[in-house]
C-alpha cells in the first residue's frame, strides 16, 4: 500500500462526513473492528474516549440528525508517513437548535491493507460544548 493511496483513502473519509457525501460508502473505509477515539479528557467532554466502528456509525448518525441542513467538511491539509495519514479539517453547519458549528479537526488514521484500523479525532471541544448546550 503506497502513502499516496493512504492520503487519498483519509481525505474521501474526512469529505464523506458532508452533507453530500455518501455516508455507507465513508463507514465502509473502516475496518470491522476499527476503534474512533474523540481526545478529549471525559469530565470536559462527554464524547471523549475509543468508539468501536458500530458504535462510531450511531454516533454520527445521530450527530447527521442534529444538522437539518448538514456539515460542509473541508479538508485543509493531509500529510503522511508510512501507514499513518494526519488529516487537518473544518466544517460548517447550522444544528437543529440555530446554533452555527464551525469546528475545527486534526485527524490521525492508522492504516492496514487500505483501510483504516483506527482513527484519533481531536477537535475545539470548548466550541462543541457551546454549540451544543445541556
Amino acid at each position: 500500500m503506497s502513502i499516496g493511496r493512504n492520503k487519498e483513502i483519509a481525505q474521501r473519509l474526512v469529505e464523506g462526513f458532508s452533507a453530500d457525501g455518501d455516508i455507507n460508502a465513508t463507514f465502509a473505509l473502516l475496518r470491522e473492528d476499527a476503534v474512533w477515539t474523540v481526545m478529549a479528557h471525559p469530565e470536559s467532554f462527554r464524547l471523549s474516549g475509543g468508539m468501536p466502528k458500530e458504535q462510531f456509525i450511531k454516533h454520527i448518525t445521530d450527530f447527521r440528525r442534529s444538522t437539518p441542513d448538514g456539515l460542509r467538511m473541508i479538508v485543509t491539509g493531509v500529510t503522511a508517513e508510512g501507514d499513518r495519514v494526519a488529516v487537518e479539517a473544518q466544517s460548517t453547519g447550522t444544528l437543529s437548535n440555530g446554533n452555527v458549528l464551525n469546528q475545527v479537526y486534526h485527524f490521525l488514521f492508522e492504516f492496514e491493507n487500505d483501510q483504516i484500523v483506527a482513527a484519533r479525532e481531536y477537535i475545539d471541544t470548548a466550541h462543541a460544548v457551546a454549540a451544543f448546550p445541556g
